[in-house]
């Protein structure tokens, strides 16, 4: 069975079960910061401050277009907490799964060409296997990402010895 045609732009966006859990267990330790703040000042603070922080962060994390996956044939895009980071299809080897901790995620291979972060990727390979990886599997499981970002990736990238 053939895949079906590849729409001109995919957007991917993740789902927002996460940020909200994070919000949720952030808000909870301030509370508790906060309830401790008699006793231990110095201690309140500093844990209200860093999970406020957490909470913010989440909050931003739930913004319209705070993150997302964008595929078009030029590449892909990854933006994360508006942060955005372009990948041509050329400049991708392969994709494929791993973990990080406990969970899945998709992995990228760069092409021999791209030389920026050099060590960085050396590092990351020894420990995931590969050179670097999503954020997120945007509401896709992370086989099914990494099949689906292939296959952009075939339809997409200069064939070898372009």
């Amino acid at each position: 069975m053939t895949p079906a045609p590849l729409p001109a732009v995919e957007l991917l966006r993740p789902a927002p079960w996460k940020r909200l859990a994070l919000l949720a267990v952030s808000l909870v330790l301030v509370g508790l910061a906060v309830a401790v703040g008699d006793r231990q000042p110095t201690v309140a603070w500093s844990l209200g401050g860093i999970f406020g922080a957490c909470a913010l962060l989440a909050l931003a994390g739930l913004l319209p277009g705070a993150h997302h996956l964008r595929l078009d044939s030029h590449g892909l895009e990854v933006r994360a907490l508006f942060r955005t980071t372009r990948l041509a299809w050329s400049d991708i080897a392969r994709f494929g799964t791993t973990r990080v901790g406990l969970h899945p995620v998709v992995g990228l291979d760069f092409a021999p060409h791209v030389d920026r972060g050099a060590q960085l990727r050396r590092v990351n390979r020894g420990l995931s296997g590969f050179h670097g990886a999503l954020p997120d599997t945007y509401g896709l499981g992370a086989e099914a990402l990494a099949a689906r970002l292939q296959q952009w990736h075939r339809t997409h990238a200069p064939a070898s010895g372009d």
